[in-house]
């Protein structure tokens, strides 16, 4: 039996999501990952998404390359795939700094993307924008919760 691509485009969305959950679950309970605090695993996972998430960007781009929209999305991928490089680069004393950056980097490349399809008027697969949507609302909290713990902690 076959699976549908949306389902699988589904499953790994929220797939996607575990290991943020699973750090923050390690930072609720102050154990370390991998050797690492549980902190630093989340924004360094968090820092490869945005830069997979960059990457998707750039293929959108090149896909619509005739429209100056998405020659400055080919720029900006580069961009956020360079911040959040500087992010990994961080000391540990600028955890919050870096999850707002974070934060903020997911924010514009959903934007972003969603600007690009929307002035192409790309509707396919129907459930890519309101899943998008959600995993980014999704992520983006988790990084206000992160960010909240610190400063409560």
């Amino acid at each position: 039996m076959t699976t549908s691509p949306d389902i699988i485009v589904r499953r790994l969305g929220y797939l996607g999501l575990l290991p943020f959950a699973l750090c923050m679950v390690a930072i609720g309970i102050e154990k370390e990952l991998f050797g690492l605090s549980a902190v630093n695993v989340f924004i360094t996972y968090s820092a490869v998404i945005l830069s997979f998430l960059s990457g998707a960007l750039w293929g959108n781009a090149i896909d619509h390359i005739q429209h100056a929209l998405s020659r400055n999305a080919l720029i900006l991928s580069n961009l956020l795939a360079f911040i959040a490089w500087g992010v990994m680069l961080q000391s540990t004393d600028s955890n919050m700094v870096s999850l707002l950056v974070l934060l903020f980097g997911f924010i514009t490349v959903w934007l972003t993307e969603m600007k690009i399809r929307e002035s192409e008027h790309e509707e396919k697969p129907a459930i890519y924008r309101p899943l998008r949507k959600r995993l980014t609302m999704i992520v983006v909290s988790m990084h206000l919760l992160v960010a909240l713990y610190l400063i409560l902690v």
